[in-house]
């Protein structure tokens, strides 16, 4: 009995400790996600509120809770259910990081007031973005995945996967901690110049090796299509005729055509891979498919391409 009340105690100790750092990072994490949104602020005129805001050490994560955003004159521009940082890290690029935002949501009044050529079915959506990134500090491999969810209308998926990231992450984490000592000071022209050509060397650098796009209907795709095509005096049907007219001619193979043709049937789900030829930067990949472009066949067995669409 003693021995299990000792364990108890060791227990009650380790989870009191756990939530006493929980509520000394969320102090610090609060600090800084102020202090950003100050900044933001000042550069933007817009004003973010939120209602909690928690931080884990155990998961390395920090989550927003019911944030708002006000315009410079005071009305409500959007409200945000949830924002969770999970993995990051100020000194070293993490090997797994997510971002996830949840129902994302632009407020009536605002959308109104948008210009008359706007698609109200997409301003007015929800929305829900999960973005992650896979970092392989020794090989040098990243993969970056992207979900975009338009809630109830259509969702939109991207995962890329890239060899010798080095380079860019590096250049991240030093253009990171150079935004974190400058602090509330802008940078100079110079310094935003020094930044873009640093990234610009490092994406130079890349290696693409896969790329996979996924577009699926999530129950008003059709009503998001028909919207569009009626500010050019078009509907479905005759869209899918002219698209049908462009594919007999278009430079691409028969299993493609059929991939365009079911997706514009149907507007259920199309998708796109692809396996990059390694050792090749994206310059080179761009390169040589402009080269292929008129050879289809040539062209999709460089790439491995798969098209598919229903």
């Amino acid at each position: 009995m003693k021995k299990l009340v000792i364990a108890a105690a060791i227990v009650a100790a380790g989870v009191g400790g756990v939530s006493y750092a929980n509520h000394v990072a969320t102090k610090e994490v609060r600090a800084e996600i102020d202090k950003q949104l100050a900044l933001v602020s000042e550069q933007t005129g817009a004003t973010f509120k939120y209602a909690d805001l928690s931080a884990s050490v155990i998961s390395n994560s920090v989550e927003i809770s019911n944030m708002e955003v006000i315009s410079s004159e005071g009305d409500n521009v959007a409200s945000i259910q949830s924002i969770e940082v999970t993995g990051y890290e100020t000194d070293k690029i993490s090997p797994h990081t997510t971002f996830d935002v949840k129902s994302f949501q632009f407020n009536k009044d605002f959308v109104a007031k948008l210009p008359a050529d706007t698609n109200t079915m997409l301003a007015s959506a929800s929305y829900d973005l999960h973005s992650s990134l896979d970092y392989d500090e020794k090989s040098g491999d990243s993969d970056v995945v992207v979900k975009l969810d338009a809630k109830d209308i259509v969702s939109f998926n991207m995962n890329m996967g890239l060899a010798n990231t080095q380079a860019l992450m590096d250049a991240s984490l030093a253009i990171s901690k150079a935004q974190q000592a400058a602090g509330s000071q802008p940078l100079t022209y110079e310094q935003e110049l020094q930044q873009q050509t640093l990234i610009m060397k490092a994406m130079s650098k890349l290696e693409p090796r896969s790329v996979n796009f996924e577009l699926n209907n999530q129950g008003e795709l059709k009503a998001l299509l028909e919207s569009e095509l009626v500010k050019q005096s078009m509907n479905v049907e005759q869209m899918q005729m002219m698209v049908e007219q462009q594919l007999q001619q278009a430079p691409v193979t028969d299993e493609i055509a059929e991939a365009i043709s079911g997706f514009v049937k149907g507007l259920n789900s199309f998708s796109v891979s692809a396996k990059l030829p390694e050792g090749k930067t994206m310059m080179e990949v761009n390169q040589q498919i402009m080269m292929l472009i008129g050879q289809p066949e040539q062209l999709v067995e460089y790439i491995n391409l798969e098209v598919k669409g229903d």
